[in-house]
């Protein structure tokens, strides 16, 4: 049987993951990374099917790999963030979505989950600036203004907190226990009149 030159194994890995077929992807995906070691967009290919089947170590381990093949690789800089965000390591994330920060300032969507990993280590000042940075940057990003809303009503801001929980609510129905912490928060305020 003849293999397939590398090019159409790897666009038959894009497929995979496009139809999800996970497990196949990944199986293709770790002969491609086997047999052609230099190609940090396979490595980034095999960390995504490595993310969508919660094999996060494996994700963490690929991305180092596209990062020693390409260091400005920002893909695989953004997995390997998440990655150890989804393991629970938020002084990790935190400090791998600095670094992507630093290639990609503006973008939304990174500091919207380096807000939320600092948040989650308590660096309460930090996540607000990044939170309220991304809400700035993309006004409609309802995960961005819940991620402040929590932080907010964590710190004593319920007014705030429940303006971008509604705004939220407005932009994406059905985040996670928002109604819930809406009528909290208008519970609380009906108690202080």
């Amino acid at each position: 049987m003849d293999i397939l030159p590398d090019n159409v194994r790897k666009a038959r890995a894009k497929d995979l993951l496009g139809q999800g077929r996970l497990e196949d992807a990944r199986a293709l995906l770790s002969e491609l990374c086997h047999d052609d070691q230099r190609d940090a967009e396979i490595w980034f290919l095999y960390s995504a099917a490595n993310a969508y089947l919660g094999r996060f170590e494996d994700v963490i381990v690929a991305c180092r790999k596209a990062f020693e093949l390409d260091p400005d690789y920002l893909p695989a800089l953004n997995s390997l963030a998440s990655a150890h965000a989804a393991l629970g390591r938020h002084a990790e994330a935190a400090v791998e979505f600095s670094k992507l920060l630093r290639l990609a300032p503006d973008n939304p969507a990174v500091l919207n989950n380096y807000g939320h990993a600092l948040a989650l280590l308590g660096r309460a000042d930090e996540a607000r600036v990044a939170l309220e940075s991304a809400v700035r940057i993309q006004p409609y990003y309802a995960e961005a203004r819940y991620n402040l809303a929590i932080l907010l009503e964590q710190i004593g801001f319920p007014d705030e907190a429940l303006r971008e929980y509604e705004k939220a609510a407005e932009l994406k129905p059905g985040l996670p226990d928002i109604n819930d912490r809406m009528n909290r928060l208008r519970g609380s305020a009906k108690g202080n009149f």
